[in-house]
């Protein structure tokens, strides 16, 4: 769960401890929930535009949100091709 006031999220009441970028991404993904983002719409979404950033970046920061996420119910699925989508089990 997002709580937007605070800008964290919380997983089975905890707060989840997360970078900003970690952050950031999963906030993404879950506006966008449902429908599969890009690694480039990660990327716009994530980092800023005088950044030169590699999209094994965006793999670096999904496999630590996946780490986070593990055993909590909700998972990021990679959709080949289309790219990254969160998925409640």
């Amino acid at each position: 769960m997002y709580d937007s006031a605070r800008r964290h999220f919380t997983l089975n009441g905890e707060a989840l401890a997360l970078s900003p970028r970690e952050l950031a991404v999963l906030r993404a993904l879950v506006q966008r929930s449902g429908e599969p983002l890009s690694k480039q719409q990660i990327l716009d979404r994530v980092f800023s535009d005088d950044e030169e950033v590699h999209p094994e970046a965006v793999e670096v920061l999904v496999y630590r949100l996946r780490k986070r996420l593990d055993g909590s119910g909700v998972r990021i699925v990679t959709l080949r091709g289309l790219g990254y989508v969160l998925e409640a089990d």
